[in-house]
């Protein structure tokens, strides 16, 4: 279990952990906690391993519960008690991040239906709700400098010399954007066209610059061509 923590600990969509000795402390703590995953051991120790299933089931219907056992002979019991996700013991990284990960992504389509992904609108300025790594935050999108796309996650480049990490997609963030004059410039990149300073043709570099810094973008062709008339090298 400390090597399942370590991994874990180590991951930015994780806030907060607990670990239970049993079934008996663990469905105290899961009352508590509202958990989006549950590492499930089975075989479990305590007297209430089908409450905490039951409970999951019925009033943490967001919660994904997860066996992880040492052998695949478990599978029919999660299956019979509704357990869909898997985990082999000794538990592998890549398998753990992925489990992960789908559950975050999911948690975000539902926490989109819940709301518009636009909250505020006026006539000075549209304001967006972000999902970061810790929830969300409100923003102007005039004080987004970039997107820069990083596996799983898209890093965002803020005015005043600030950073945030989102759990969406370049793609996403694309497809918000696109109506506040950003554009996609490589297959990592998403600029606001207001920050372009220079733009270097021959070695398909775009050149933004906010609060006295700038930050070198490397363009594909196509898009540097595009872009060319917007400034000379």
């Amino acid at each position: 279990m400390d090597h399942t923590v370590e991994i874990l600990q180590a991951n930015p969509l994780v806030s907060e952990i607990e670990t239970a000795n049993s079934t008996d402390q663990a469905i105290l703590k899961v009352i508590n906690s509202n958990p989006d995953i549950i590492l499930f051991d089975y075989p479990s120790k305590g007297r209430a391993e089908k409450e905490l299933i039951e409970f999951v089931k019925t009033k943490l219907t967001e919660t994904t519960l997860v066996l992880v056992s040492r052998t695949k002979e478990h599978a029919a019991f999660a299956i019979q008690n509704g357990i869909f996700k898997y985990l082999l013991k000794p538990i592998l990284k890549d398998e753990l991040l992925k489990i992960i990960n789908t559950v975050f992504e999911a948690k975000q389509t539902n926490n989109q239906s819940r709301i518009d992904q636009m909250i505020e609108r006026t006539t000075e300025e549209a304001r967006l709700r972000l999902p970061t790594t810790k929830g969300y935050f409100m923003l102007n999108p005039d004080e987004l400098i970039f997107c820069k796309a990083a596996g799983f996650y898209t890093e965002l480049y803020l005015t005043r010399d600030r950073n945030e990490l989102s759990s969406q997609f370049l793609l996403k963030f694309e497809e918000m954007l696109s109506q506040f004059n950003f554009l996609r410039v490589s297959r990592s990149h998403l600029i606001n066209q207001r920050f372009i300073r220079k733009i270097y043709r021959n070695a398909n570099i775009i050149v933004l610059s906010a609060d006295g810094k700038e930050y070198e973008i490397k363009g594909g062709k196509t898009h540097i061509r595009n872009l060319s008339k917007l400034d000379t090298e």
